[in-house]
């Protein structure tokens, strides 16, 4: 990911996360249409990647959407080959599973996380799933 892309990406994160702490709802879901319209203004194009799916799926409140935007996130990550964001994708429906308490639907999530974990190095991630199919 080209670093200009990840700075929008993780500055948009940023206002989301502090309106979030100042219980600010108007700009949190200002933030929030800056994040959707950067999806939609990348996807499919060359700068479409799974980070800004992944991010706008963990800061959508509709559990069910989220779900949604998570698989389109799956979807770039297989396309490109991004083994790590597959897993940690993964593991993000299985943490709103949980939240649904879909137990079952939150473990098979959670297995196919660690299955895509198995070829990739990042051991947080790695961990993370481990930690997560523990407490299940």
């Amino acid at each position: 990911m080209k670093a200009p892309l990840y700075n929008e990406i993780l500055d948009i994160c940023q206002q989301i996360a502090n309106a979030s702490a100042q219980e600010d709802d108007a700009a949190r879901q200002q933030a929030c249409g800056s994040l959707q319209k950067l999806c939609a203004t990348n996807q499919d194009s060359p700068k479409d990647h799974p980070l800004q799916w992944e991010a706008l799926g963990d800061f959508t409140e509709d559990g069910e959407l989220a779900m949604d935007i998570y698989e389109i996130g799956l979807a770039t990550a297989e396309k490109l080959n991004l083994t790590t964001f597959t897993a940690s994708i993964y593991l993000a429906m299985a943490q709103r599973q949980q939240e649904f308490e879909e137990l079952e639907k939150a473990a098979e999530f959670a297995k196919k996380a660690e299955l895509a974990s198995l070829n990739i190095d990042n051991q947080e991630i790695k961990k993370e799933i481990k930690d997560f199919l523990i407490n299940l």
